[in-house]
């Protein structure tokens, strides 16, 4: 019995780590329109070399591809295909459902997100 608790709850932690990406569909029209032109000027960066794509993948291996998949397809989290950049930097930053806020932080955060965004 005790096992069965030890494994239940050291499953409950490691669930706990991942989390499911909620849209928030109450959003100002206006504020729509600079989250596009924040995405552009994002995607462009990722283009002109501003971030570590080879240190986003190996951050998102290290730290997030065990919930959201290996190609983004998702798994205990939800996929991550077609997100942008500030999508995805703002679930890292505050761990949407039950994952854990600022998972990765600063540049490697930038990185993961340009990388996921690139993909």
């Amino acid at each position: 019995m005790k096992k069965l608790t030890a494994m239940l709850a050291s499953a409950v932690i490691i669930l706990g780590a991942c989390g499911n990406a909620e849209e928030n569909n109450d959003a100002d029209p206006a504020e729509n329109n600079n989250a596009a032109e924040e995405n552009n000027a994002n995607e462009n960066a990722a283009d002109s070399g501003e971030y570590d794509l080879a240190n986003g993948e190996e951050m998102y291996n290290g730290n997030c591809a065990s919930c959201h998949g290996g190609d983004l397809e998702g798994g205990s989290g939800p996929g991550l295909e077609g997100l942008s950049h500030d999508e995805v930097l703002t679930a890292i930053q505050e761990g949407p459902g039950s994952m854990q806020a600022d998972i990765v932080e600063g540049d490697d955060a930038e990185d993961v997100a340009a990388w996921v965004a690139d993909q």
